[in-house]
């Protein structure tokens, strides 16, 4: 089943923060907004409610974001001021909160998410000039998107290793990565801090075109839908998607689709049809998450919208039907059942990542592969000490005491353990296992 991953913000902070953990796989925080105080102190909460709960934080990325303090009224046809040097007085002057980006010559740019487009009359003294083309308000802190730049490795992994260094000590699984461009910084970040699970955000031009790389590089990719439109033109967004997905399938790398999922449910309590059919795409694309993002960190409706979601998913899981095979159908038609996997080390799943399953249990003793397990759609990893010994009332044992998660919906499940244990060796054998047994 497709899982859920929940942002924390004014409306699923404090009190209301158990409900979210409860219903959620992963719990996110970003550290774009609020400060460090803010969010160690959800830190230290969620893992004091679930200790095995994943936390993912977002670390703040070189894309510029308007530093007003206050809404602001923009009007059409009004020419507004963007820049990050705070010498330069105007009262058309928004200020910005990071350099502007190497841009190419375009026709428009855009601020949050692509959402106000403004007439581009480009850049002189570090001042990027506009013209906006809609009248709107500019609430706090939003993007600034100007379609096919390129953003400042250096600046950016500057800025990464300055948030890194100050969350070192809480307790966090995941770390967003923003606007990665290529898989340089990845490796760099994977070397100073091995333990964390790094999930890279491909949402502009240059990070769709180093992909593959990106892909290969990180623990998880996050799709962030919103920026990448703006980035790179809303009529590309749905094939850009589209190939993201398939190519992180092929390497078999968890994929979390981010920006907008549920937006019409924040102020209602039902969703558009647009939403539904949106979230019925990307499910029968087996994308591993849905993120919620404004939908459960400023909506009042945040625990409608959850409990909207999570009833959805789990009747989409409940209508799949349980298919038995013959043991000599196994090799061809494994994918279409549940599988249960002992594999130590984890050498033995790696080389299966990328099939397909109706659910998928690991038992392992890799406490990192355990925890990006949890980040596949379908999956659930169990960690366990191995004997040297015994391995067959090992084997029995574990799966009794797990018998209700892998039976949840289904009377059999197939078993793929070492039948005879010895230095290095590899899971080599297929067993049928069945729910009476246990």
């Amino acid at each position: 089943m497709t899982k859920v991953i929940s942002t924390i913000g004014p409306e699923s902070e404090g009190s209301k923060t158990e409900f979210f953990i409860n219903n959620s796989d992963v719990i996110r925080l970003n550290l774009s907004h609020n400060d460090i105080s803010w969010h160690e102190k959800n830190i230290k909460l969620i893992k004091k409610i679930n200790s095995n709960r994943l936390i993912l934080v977002d670390l703040p990325g070189i894309k510029p974001r308007t530093s007003n303090e206050i809404n602001l009224q923009i009007k059409k046809g009004q020419k507004v001021q963007f820049s990050n040097n705070k010498k330069f007085k105007n009262k058309n002057l928004i200020y910005i909160s990071n350099p502007l980006p190497k841009i190419k010559k375009n026709k428009f740019f855009y601020i949050s998410d692509g959402s106000f487009q403004f007439k581009n009359l480009g850049i002189d003294k570090n001042i990027l000039t506009g013209i906006s083309t809609q009248d709107f308000i500019l609430t706090k802190k939003k993007g600034l998107n100007i379609p096919m730049s390129v953003y400042d490795n250096k600046g950016q992994e500057k800025l990464y290793f300055k948030f890194l260094k100050k969350i070192k000590k809480f307790q966090v699984d995941l770390i967003g990565l923003s606007f990665v461009q290529n898989s340089k910084i990845l490796k760099k970040i994977k070397n100073k801090y091995p333990n964390y699970i790094l999930v890279s955000k491909i949402e502009n031009y240059l990070g769709y075109k180093n992909r593959k790389e990106i892909i290969e590089n990180s623990d998880a990719i996050m799709i962030d839908r919103g920026d990448l439109s703006a980035e790179v033109g809303i009529t590309k967004l749905f094939d850009y998607t589209d190939n993201i997905i398939d190519e992180c399938k092929k390497k078999g790398k968890p994929v979390i689709l981010a920006t907008e999922n549920l937006n019409s449910l924040i102020l209602n309590k039902q969703p558009s049809k647009g939403d539904v059919i949106n979230i019925e795409y990307y499910i029968k694309k087996k994308v591993d998450f849905l993120m919620l993002s404004e939908e459960t960190a400023i909506s009042k409706n945040s625990k409608n919208t959850l409990t909207w979601l999570k009833q959805y998913l789990k009747n989409k899981d409940t209508k799949k039907k349980e298919s038995i095979l013959k043991i000599e159908e196994i090799v061809n038609s494994l994918g279409n059942n549940i599988l249960v996997i002992f594999s130590k080390k984890g050498y033995f799943y790696e080389k299966i990542s990328s099939s397909n399953y109706n659910k998928l249990l690991v038992f392992t003793e890799n406490k990192k592969l355990s925890k990006i397990l949890q980040l596949k759609r379908n999956t659930e990893s169990i960690l366990t000490k191995f004997p040297k010994k015994n391995l067959d009332s090992f084997l029995h044992r574990e799966i009794k005491k797990n018998k209700n998660k892998i039976f949840k919906n289904n009377s059999f499940a197939y078993l793929v353990n070492i039948l005879f244990p010895r230095q290095n060796s590899r899971a080599n054998t297929i067993s049928l296992i069945e729910k009476r047994d246990f």
